[in-house]
């Protein structure tokens, strides 16, 4: 893990492998006055974030818990600008977000009217100092496309740097929890400025839900903590949106082919009940409905992604049912031809086209119809087999879209609740926090709503 510390106009003066107590007393030595006493007014509020810790440790029940014993209006808000109403509905705010079945809910009542887009960029200068500071940690120490978290402290006179870091979940530590641990450590050895400012970098948003506080709920609190000790802003960028668990989101996972069939066909949740009911399918409920009702408005997929890897296959193991009673010679023979016509339909997956499931079912069909088997097969073989491959393509087809269906809910709900949280914390923060997503300079910056 590299450490860096640059001065400003000059070149980078510190760069090691270290440990994390190893990588703070490096660091004391580059930084000017680090030695000397903290002023009294950071003592005093030093002095008050220690005489609050004991109360964030026997209260860990909540994510509300944390957030009360570290802020309160007295102490908690910088120079005394922020209302006690105010506080109150921001702590009400994150306690709705640690609510996840309540704030899953809302995330879909949202999806409802709207579709998703992953429109909350960073500030444009924001997002150049990321690249700057990703241009520099990647030329030091590699490109990593797997969830990694670094950070920066911009202070006047030097910038610090620290990461990459990666999550252990074994034992259930992710990559931003070292972030916050460090930076917090950091800030309470040195005297701080009121113009320092600190840049969370994480590949995926930071989470929303987990089996111990959220990420992103800490990293909000202590943006809010660091502000109102230390006049410290706050940058979170990140490059995918994870919303609450990201690619093992579960909430979509129970809809097949005859449920979004069902969905496609009926024209609200009354109809779609009733008609579930004919079909002895577990009926969506109404929001969830509601949310995988826009996807199919516009329900062309493109099936070159299925050939990516050999799994597609096994779609089609029902073909070497046709011939399993045959003897051994005529078996053989089978075999091959089914290879041969499992190799010829490759083609098929292969085109770079978006079409209709109606489309992908007919050219299956097609296929199956005008390939033209060897001629040692006899008829009744011949004709078992199509009939065999178009049921297996008709099953592959089906099962794909509803995979394909599940990603974009999931990709959509990500998205939502990422940007939902952000414009919803926003009203409180935005004096001294962004979040966003980092966007690259051939990218054409979205503009938010």
């Amino acid at each position: 893990m590299a450490v860096s510390i640059t001065k400003r106009g000059g070149a980078q003066s510190h760069s090691s492998k270290a440990v994390p107590g190893d990588r703070l007393s490096r660091k004391r030595s580059l930084s000017d006055g680090y030695e000397k006493e903290p002023p009294l007014c950071t003592r005093k509020r030093l002095a008050a974030l220690q005489a609050l810790q004991p109360r964030c440790e026997t209260d860990g029940a909540t994510e509300l818990a944390i957030l009360k014993t570290s802020c309160t209006p007295d102490s908690c808000v910088k120079g005394g600008t922020e209302t006690e109403t105010d506080t109150g509905s921001f702590l009400e705010l994150m306690s709705s977000w640690a609510d996840t079945q309540y704030s899953v809910k809302k995330v879909l009542q949202h999806l409802r009217f709207r579709q998703a887009d992953d429109n909350v960029p960073l500030n444009e200068s924001v997002n150049k100092k990321f690249l700057e500071f990703r241009h520099d940690i990647t030329e030091e120490c590699g490109t990593e496309d797997k969830q990694h978290s670094w950070a920066v402290i911009e202070k006047r006179e030097e910038i610090v740097m620290y990461g990459p870091y990666y999550p252990n979940y074994n034992n259930g530590e992710h990559s931003e929890d070292i972030i916050i641990k460090q930076t917090q450590e950091l800030l309470e050895c040195q005297s701080v400025s009121e113009d320092w400012k600190v840049y969370v970098f994480t590949t995926n948003s930071p989470c929303l839900a987990r089996n111990t506080h959220a990420c992103m709920l800490n990293l909000v609190q202590k943006a809010q903590e660091w502000w109102s000790m230390y006049g410290v802003k706050t940058c979170i960028g990140y490059l995918k949106c994870w919303g609450f668990k990201g690619a093992k989101e579960t909430l979509f996972k129970d809809i097949n082919y005859i449920q979004v069939d069902c969905v496609d066909q009926t024209e609200d949740h009354k109809r779609y009940a009733e008609a579930a009911e004919k079909t002895e399918i577990n009926p969506l409920c109404d929001i969830v409905f509601a949310a995988v009702k826009p996807p199919l408005r516009f329900p062309r997929f493109a099936l070159i992604n299925i050939v990516q890897g050999h799994s597609w296959k096994s779609w089609f193991k029902k073909i070497n049912s046709v011939f399993e009673s045959l003897p051994e010679e005529e078996k053989e023979i089978c075999t091959q031809e089914a290879n041969a016509v499992l190799e010829a339909a490759q083609v098929l997956l292969s085109e770079e086209r978006s079409e209709r499931v109606e489309e992908c079912l007919e050219r299956g069909c097609a296929f199956a119809l005008d390939y033209t088997f060897s001629s040692k097969l006899s008829d009744a073989i011949r004709d078992q087999m199509r009939l065999t491959f178009q049921q297996c393509w008709k099953e592959m087809v089906r099962g794909k879209y509803a995979e394909f269906i599940r990603e974009k809910l999931t990709e959509d709900f990500n998205q939502c609740t990422v940007q939902l949280f952000i414009k919803d914390v926003a009203k409180f923060t935005k004096e001294y926090l962004e979040i966003g997503r980092i966007h690259f300079l051939e990218e054409a910056p979205q503009v938010a709503q």
